[in-house]
């Protein structure tokens, strides 16, 4: 279910279709781990348990009518790029600008040597 020029859209998925999220340890965030298929969330929540919690550690389960998620579309893909050039804020941008100084120094020492 898309409208035209918009840059969100349900997700199409049966009515009966539940994503669920599962949370391994209590500071983990939830995280999806697939789908199940169930009359009400209740249902929902035994099936995912017995399907996603059985073997894995978990402490916590979510599930959300999979045509409830909203997401945004592929077209809408741009609005994530960042608005100004700012990789001077990770951290490779530190170690290339060690590798200048150091290169730099290094040359204005050989012309003084020489």
């Amino acid at each position: 279910m898309k409208a035209a020029g918009s840059w969100e859209q349900r997700l199409d998925a049966p009515r009966d279709v539940w994503a669920v999220f599962l949370q391994s340890r209590t500071r983990d965030p939830h995280i999806h781990v697939g789908d199940v298929h169930a009359p009400d969330a209740e249902m929902a929540l035994v099936l995912a348990k017995e399907n996603y919690a059985r073997r894995d550690p978990c402490v916590s389960l979510w599930v959300v009518r999979a045509d409830e998620i909203h997401a945004t579309t592929a077209d809408a893909a741009e609005m994530f790029d960042p608005a100004l050039d700012k990789s001077y804020r990770f951290g490779g941008s530190y170690r290339k600008q060690q590798q200048v100084y150091r290169s730099a120094w290094r040359l204005s020492h050989r012309d003084e040597d020489q």
